[in-house]
């Protein structure tokens, strides 16, 4: 006998975790998909883009799933949760930004060794990474956020 259940729509979603999984790596989906391949796995990098986003999942390939685990070293739990991680800024490391910071006092009076010029450029190039990360993080939340606002008012209304 087959038992229907009446869901009231307080159903869990599941989120991935991905790209925070990613930042820890610092790789990224196309860098990912790259490693699943050499690895042996033949995974849409499109489904990759989606595990990398904050919304709630939909479905999800558990081979999918179980390659990406394999890749970066980490079991299902920790790539699928069942609540929302909240948004977190990355941000360089203190030693780094102290570097970064006397490498720039140097640069603007112009007194950088070319290796300095090198270090500069790369220390640079992270800090933008980490500045467009956060960025996304930061329009997704606020994506979210007027969602649920909207979704709320929805249900204002109907009761």
């Amino acid at each position: 006998m087959w038992q229907y259940i009446h869901m009231n729509g307080n159903i869990p979603e599941a989120y991935s975790r991905l790209r925070i999984i990613l930042a820890k790596m610092n790789v990224t989906v196309f860098q990912l998909h790259r490693r699943l391949e050499a690895a042996g796995f033949a995974v849409n990098i499109k489904s990759l883009y989606r595990l990398g986003s904050d919304e709630p999942i939909q479905k999800i390939d558990l081979r999918i799933a179980a390659a990406i685990c394999r890749v970066c070293g980490v079991n299902l739990g920790e790539l699928i949760a069942l609540e929302k991680t909240p948004a977190q800024l990355r941000q360089l490391d203190g030693r780094t930004q102290s570097r970064l910071e006397a490498l720039m006092a140097k640069n603007n009076d112009g007194k950088l060794t070319a290796s300095e010029k090198k270090e500069f450029g790369q220390l640079a190039e992270k800090a933008h990474r980490i500045s467009i990360e956060n960025a996304r993080v930061l329009v997704a939340e606020r994506k979210r956020s007027e969602r649920s606002r909207t979704s709320v008012r929805r249900e204002t209304v109907a009761a």
